[in-house]
């Protein structure tokens, strides 16, 4: 027979625990809000809004420990990043939140640009798509379809990749980073080299993200395709 004091230990106990379950399934399961610190995805959504995304599209991925982003279950046991997969992909035009591939601890939010199969070529026109049934490129078919989509006059992404591209470059002739021709050694930046800077074939269960802003946006020109096991979810709605 339960005493008041067991009574009372089960209802505060039982409560917090039912508490903490119902936070943990919004939190890791349903949804979360994202604030967005940078210009990448103006005009779309402009530098600290706050957007809403939805967890479940394309499987529960692993839950992280938040602030330190360790997720709960090693990488070596569960291969794609999912504790269930829908099987359920990204579309063409959809915005994600994922997980950067290079520091997976860091969120990114993009607009899904190619999806495998699909190819990707870049120059100082734009980007351009090449869909499996398609015979020819085209210039970013987002562009009259979602209005938040830019191009600058600057094109900093442009030569941004043009100076990762040429130090990548001289890094394979000189050997020795700390020479004074590694040191002065630096892109005319007035001189953009107004070229195909690359063609990406986006393999299976990967996708081409690329922010909004296409000038001011570090995306997959600069770190590849994300795989599907960096994907966390889709954004629904903006708050502010």
């Amino acid at each position: 027979m339960k005493t008041f004091f067991d009574k009372i230990l089960n209802l505060f106990f039982g409560t917090w625990l039912r508490t903490i379950a119902f936070i943990f399934v919004i939190y890791f399961i349903l949804l979360r809000i994202f604030f967005i610190p940078t210009a990448s995805m103006e005009d779309t959504y402009k530098t600290h809004s706050a957007v809403v995304a939805t967890l479940f599209d394309y499987g529960i991925s692993v839950p992280h420990i938040p602030f330190i982003e360790i997720p709960i279950i090693p990488s070596s046991v569960i291969k794609d990043g999912h504790l269930l997969d829908f099987g359920a992909r990204p579309d063409r035009g959809d915005i994600l939140i994922f997980r950067n591939p290079i520091d997976p601890s860091i969120y990114y939010i993009k607009r899904v640009f190619a999806i495998g199969g699909d190819e990707v070529q870049f120059s100082c026109n734009g980007i351009y798509l090449k869909r499996p049934d398609n015979k020819d490129f085209v210039l970013d078919p987002y562009k009259k379809v979602f209005s938040g989509i830019k191009y600058g006059e600057t094109n900093t992404t442009m030569l941004h990749l043009n100076e990762y591209k040429y130090q990548e470059e001289l890094s394979k002739i000189v050997k020795d980073k700390n020479s004074s021709i590694a040191k002065n050694s630096k892109l005319d930046k007035k001189m953009p080299i107004c070229k195909n800077v690359f063609t990406w074939k986006v393999e299976k269960d990967t996708f081409f993200m690329v922010g909004d802003n296409r000038d001011d946006s570090f995306d997959s020109r600069y770190f590849g395709a994300v795989p599907y096991k960096y994907l966390i979810g889709k954004v629904r709605w903006q708050l502010f």
